[in-house]
């Protein structure tokens, strides 16, 4: 599957979840979580999976009906705000302005941890009136990343949204495709041995639930979410509520007793390599992974 990062201009399915970290500010959210969390009791990765596309519609909804849009709310408040201040006869805030300023400045935090979650900024807190910062290193990714035309192969250009997607799936395609392919046994003939026995011999220890949790707070919280759209903050601030059945569903596909078949599913985002790019080999493709798929990335010989 290919998933160019931020063109919502270009595509016409619907929207795809995101979890959004700033929804933790609102008084429901933990219970609404708890609340989806425990109606089932997942025995296998399949059920895993099915429970996380029923959180992220359950969250969705949520997010459009009572947690709302923060930029729209925020920008009628404060125009609220300035005409309280302007009105004739004001001798100070009353009640119901100071309700609205506290308002503001909730929403301004929650504004504020959106952006954060979009620049994907690693060492800056959100706090100090950040904003600002995030929002100008989101805004600049998106431009930096945002696929407006492309060369043909016969040096003119299209703007077209629907050529743009067919010209990227026929080069990944065609770059994808083994032509000659020498057979396993003769590559690995090749292949200088560098596993020694002792390493041999960890590789080859059962794996223990403690290794899934170890991986999982290993991850970067806000990298970006493969196709099940859960960064690895959700379950490292739900561990206590997910946990359990993250770490039964992981340790049965390692031990071979499952093995889903969607578990490789990813997105390609495209990275431009140059500073203009207008061919797709301009790109660096970097795979955007599903959290199970990640975890299994972090596993032991990250830890050792």
């Amino acid at each position: 599957m290919l998933y160019q990062e931020m063109q919502e201009t270009l595509s016409r399915s619907p929207p795809i979840f995101r979890y959004e970290t700033m929804w933790e500010a609102h008084a429901d959210f933990a219970h609404l979580i708890d609340q989806n969390w425990k109606a089932e009791h997942p025995a296998s990765m399949h059920d895993l999976e099915k429970k996380l596309e029923d959180l992220s519609a359950s969250l969705s909804e949520w997010g459009r009906n009572t947690f709302g849009h923060v930029r729209r709310e925020l920008k009628k408040l404060k125009g609220e705000l300035a005409a309280m201040r302007l009105a004739p006869g004001r001798v100070g805030p009353d009640y119901l302005e100071i309700k609205v300023v506290e308002r503001i400045v909730e929403l301004q935090h929650r504004e504020e941890m959106m952006w954060k979650q979009r620049s994907r900024i690693q060492w800056l807190s959100e706090g100090d009136r950040n904003t600002r910062f995030f929002h100008m290193r989101a805004s600049k990714r998106k431009k930096r990343n945002r696929i407006s035309r492309l060369r043909r192969q016969d040096g003119s250009f299209t703007e077209d949204p629907d050529e743009l997607r067919l010209m990227a799936r026929e080069f990944y395609d065609t770059l994808y495709t083994s032509e000659q392919t020498a057979g396993v046994e003769e590559v690995l003939d090749s292949v200088r041995a560098s596993v020694s026995q002792a390493m041999n011999d960890q590789l080859l220890v059962p794996f223990e639930g403690g290794e899934v949790k170890a991986a999982m707070f290993q991850m970067f919280p806000l990298k970006a979410p493969g196709p099940d759209g859960f960064p690895a903050h959700f379950f490292q601030k739900h561990w206590d509520l997910c946990g359990e059945e993250v770490t039964k569903a992981v340790l049965r596909i390692l031990s071979g007793e499952d093995t889903p078949e969607g578990v490789n599913r990813t997105f390609i985002v495209l990275i431009p390599k140059v500073a203009s790019p207008e061919e797709l080999g301009q790109f660096r493709p970097i795979s955007v992974m599903l959290f199970t798929r990640l975890l299994l990335k972090y596993w032991r010989i990250g830890s050792s």
